[in-house]
């Protein structure tokens, strides 16, 4: 079953995450001042803040997501050498979908997600626009930014939401997410909305 993610829970699920970004930064600040916590422990630190805050996800088991950093490459993992998501659980509600993107993103902590910023309404897409450099709208119209989530019986769900991602090329996109049973988003499809000259190369 499709229904939209109203901007009530849009917000509440941001406020969340924010506060687990507070959390994260007092705790890391403690912990690197005793010298328990090298620089790069800041990631772990926010990842258990972000499930801790988290309303539909937890770690299967009570365990902690830990991080193997070589170089630019971040991955996240529960248990070194598997895949992250299995080891997740996610409850099945059009909410928690949603709150799960938004954490995994931030949990992946990908160089693109770092420049994509969700866009929830039509203020938050004027307001992306005005930033973008030289902007081109390629479609005028658009029904909603709000985020879509559409519940499968088989513990799948698609999920759709409007970004505006500076990642390489500047655009806004409305991007169709496939959410599989081992809680793997994938990508689908996109629509593009706009398009600007403000991208940052991330690779």
């Amino acid at each position: 079953m499709r229904r939209i993610i109203s901007l009530d829970e849009v917000n509440d699920v941001r406020g969340r995450i924010a506060r687990a970004r507070a959390l994260a930064a007092d705790r890391f600040r403690t912990a690197f001042e005793a010298g328990s916590v090298k620089a790069e422990g800041h990631l772990a630190i926010q990842a258990a803040a972000l499930i801790e805050v988290a309303e539909g996800t937890r770690v299967r088991g009570g365990g902690a997501i830990d991080y193997d950093i070589r170089g630019r490459d971040v991955t996240p993992f529960v248990v070194r050498g598997e895949p992250l998501f299995p080891h997740l659980t996610v409850v099945r509600t059009h909410e928690a979908v949603f709150e799960y993107f938004m954490i995994i993103s931030e949990i992946l902590a990908s160089p693109s997600w770092s420049v994509t910023k969700l866009i929830a309404s039509a203020e938050e897409y004027d307001a992306a626009l005005r930033r973008m450099q030289q902007p081109q709208i390629v479609r005028a119209t658009f029904a909603s930014f709000l985020p879509a989530v559409d519940l499968r019986d088989d513990d799948t769900a698609m999920l759709e939401v409007t970004l505006h991602t500076r990642a390489n090329e500047e655009r806004i996109e409305r991007r169709l997410l496939a959410l599989d049973d081992r809680n793997e988003f994938h990508f689908h499809s996109r629509e593009l909305i706009a398009e600007g000259r403000g991208g940052v190369g991330v690779n």
